[in-house]
């Protein structure tokens, strides 16, 4: 018997592992778009004090001739939106004396306080010398309360609701004209909407009545509308479309999820799904397309979508697996999961995220047993060559056909990169991981990521590699090399070093010196951003250091690529620009590289025009949903019913678009939703995303993101 089969049974020995997925089961991993409001059941409607004019969130306290010596301002969530949003603070604006303490009621759930402080990482709207105050996450139920003794406007905001409009004044003596009175510009989306309102609403100079008169779409925006549309695309593919394979799919399945979905609404302090009729999809098809076939219900008569009616067409869907489209997606369920844990306390009740925790980790483990371990037709796994783990490039489940043998660079990346961050839930036991119980033990993903890694490294050497793939995927294996480094430990991590140290010295062959990739290039920018975030993610690991070359390629495509006259990273020369979602997965990678490990200046405003100009204008995510909608944006995508059509489109990528510089125009070249590259780019969006503040741990880089909350 060859080792290789021996550990294939080890793996299969260890907890049932060939079982274990009749035994996994879970509620639908739906986010809170796919109803018509994240905060359909957010608790309590704070009443305003006692205060003049306008709704909660844009009422006033006092006023310049009437200062009040004390004041208390509720911070809550309204059942619904009287006219300033959902996520208040109120009164939003109170005028108080010099000295005089503010007091808030943390409600709904939980809030900060934070000024508009250049020490809070955010443009500087408090008077001169004001300390950047800040509350810190505050839960519902308690109170936060500063005495005031600098004069002037202060302005600020909720950090987890920042992008949701969640912001407020205090007035403290004279208005005066610091920073705070101005018009907010250097603030975008519902932000500077709400903000300018109230200072209009209190009379002072720089308000717009909301308007928006002025505002650019910036970072906060950008990296706000980034965290939605990377949900949307998730949730989408792992549990509405229909275009893969379903769990459960059997009767045993299907008993078993009955069993274990009380479990799992148990461990999660939850009473049922955020979603109805979801469709768990453990194996996610390599195409389809996302025009829904009925009229979609968006939100039933209990708040939740019906998933059975936003299935896609299955005469469009391709029926193939590839390992890519397996593993981008799991590794955005992983990702997610990770962030629905940590971020359980602050985000909306609606959304679950407990739940969804356990779903997404759920799938991942089944979508693994599945594909690497016992579910092809040979008792081996879907993706794998018999006994090892080399991988095929595509297969039919239905059929049980190999559709394509070819062993590729860019599926072992893909699946290296899952596997490590799939072992990092579980060696962390993030609660997602250990809730009610793992189906794959530790050991077992430790085996199978050690596994792939060798026989990723034997397969595609550095020079067979360099021969096989373009520099965008030896730049995308650097970073999944460096994901696995961070996971793995003695030999095996020298081993990650040694290799990536091999395959960035077959990349720095083709960089020249002004840091541009030289090589045959199909989408310059994306190319830049590849090979920047991989070198930049593989320095991460001790004995390799290519942070140099990484900061020359992210600065070339910073300094050389960006047109502002366009808003846009160059993809070559000439007037068409054609960017595919992979493409803007590789430009958003080395944006963030770029600022996160880098330093690099002018990237984030620079992200915010690309994004602004290629997502929302040109329409690569062809709809949208109502958390991440503001009608007065520049460019507002549809929601889904009215995204084309019969009945609409799901919120998820486009294929490719193309800007015409002659005639500032943009068409969208490929209606299809290719799985692995909208995925692939959802996982770089969560990565790079803010949501209005450092909301996601970590930016991605590798072994920053281990730790679960305490």
């Amino acid at each position: 018997m060859t080792d290789r089969r021996a550990r294939r049974r080890d793996l299969l020995r260890w907890g049932g592992i060939a079982t274990a997925a009749a035994l996994a089961g879970c509620s639908g991993s739906q986010d809170a778009g796919d109803g018509d409001d994240p905060t359909d059941t957010a608790t309590g409607t704070p009443s305003p004090a006692a205060s003049s004019g306008g709704p909660p969130g844009a009422d006033v306290l006092g006023s310049e001739g009437s200062l009040q010596s004390s004041a208390t301002v509720r911070a809550g969530v309204l059942d619904s939106d009287q006219g300033a949003g959902k996520f208040v603070f109120t009164p939003s604006v109170v005028f108080v004396e010099q000295g005089a303490t503010v007091t808030w009621e943390i409600e709904g759930a939980s809030h900060s306080v934070t000024a508009y402080a250049e020490g809070n990482d955010r443009p500087h709207r408090i008077p001169d010398g004001a300390d950047a105050w800040d509350s810190g996450l505050k839960e519902g139920g308690t109170t936060w309360e500063r005495t005031f003794e600098t004069t002037g406007v202060h302005n600020y905001f909720c950090k987890p609701h920042e992008g949701l409009g969640m912001v407020g004044i205090v007035v403290v003596g004279e208005v005066g004209d610091g920073p705070g009175t101005t018009q907010p510009s250097e603030l975008s989306g519902k932000a500077a909407t709400h903000l300018s309102m109230q200072l209009e609403n209190a009379g002072i100079g720089g308000g717009d009545g909301g308007e928006g008169g002025g505002q650019q779409y910036g970072w906060q925006q950008a990296t706000n509308d980034s965290y939605w549309y990377s949900l949307y695309n998730m949730s989408t593919n792992i549990a509405m479309s229909g275009n893969g394979v379903r769990f459960p799919h059997n009767e045993e399945q299907r008993e078993a999820l009955n069993k274990r979905l009380p479990a799992i609404l148990e461990a999660a302090g939850a009473d049922k799904p955020p979603v109805k009729n979801p469709w768990l999809n453990m194996a996610p098809f390599t195409e389809g397309s996302p025009k829904f076939t009925g009229k979609p219900v968006l939100s039933g008569d209990d708040g939740r979508p019906d998933a059975s009616t936003l299935r896609w067409d299955k005469a469009e869907s391709s029926k193939t697996v590839s390992p890519s489209s397996v593993a981008w997606t799991h590794l955005k369920g992983v990702t997610w999961a990770k962030n629905f844990e940590e971020h359980q306390d602050i985000l909306p009740g609606s959304m679950k995220p407990l739940v969804r925790a356990q779903v997404l980790t759920t799938l991942a483990q089944i979508g693994t047993n599945a594909t690497l371990i016992a579910g092809g037709p040979e008792g081996n796994g879907a993706l794998t060559k018999g006994d090892s783990l080399e991988l095929i490039s595509g297969f039919k489940p239905g059929s049980g056909e190999v559709t394509d043998d070819t062993t590729r660079i860019e599926h072992h990346t893909s699946m290296l990169w899952f596997l490590a961050d799939l072992h990092s839930l579980a060696a962390n036991e993030w609660f997602g991981y250990v809730n009610p119980e793992p189906l794959v033990p530790l050991q077992g993903i430790r085996k199978l990521m050690n596994g792939m890694f060798k026989t990723t490294s034997q397969a595609f050497d550095p020079e067979t590699a360099a021969q096989a793939g373009s520099p965008r995927d030896l730049g995308l294996l650097l970073g999944g090399v460096g994901w696995f480094g961070s996971q793995a430990e003695g030999e095996m991590a020298s081993n990650a070093a040694t290799y990536a140290n091999g395959i960035a010295a077959q990349l720095e062959g083709s960089i020249e010196a002004s840091g541009q990739v030289s090589a045959e290039i199909d989408n310059q920018a994306a190319a830049q951003g590849a090979v920047g975030q991989g070198l930049a993610w593989a320095s991460q690991l001790d004995g390799v250091d290519h942070l140099g070359t990484a900061r020359d390629t992210l600065g070339y495509m910073r300094d050389e690529l960006f047109d502002p006259d366009i808003g846009l990273y160059r993809a070559g020369a000439g007037s068409t620009q054609t960017y595919t979602a992979r493409d803007v997965g590789d430009i958003t990678g080395g944006v963030n590289a770029a600022n996160a490990v880098l330093g690099l200046g002018s990237v984030k405003e620079q992200y915010a025009q690309f994004f602004n100009q290629c997502v929302n204008r040109g329409r690569l995510q062809r709809a949208e949903r109502p958390p991440s909608r503001n009608q007065d944006a520049e460019h507002t995508l549809p929601l889904p019913p009215k995204a084309g059509g019969e009945f609409g489109q799901a919120a998820v990528y486009n294929g490719e678009v193309e800007y015409d510089a002659e005639n500032d125009s943009w068409s969208v070249t490929d209606e299809r939703f290719y799985t692995a590259e909208a995925l692939y780019l959802a996982n770089q969006e969560i990565w790079l995303s803010n949501w209005g503040g450092d909301f996601y741990g970590g930016s991605g880089v590798p072994g920053q993101t281990d730790e679960p909350p305490n």
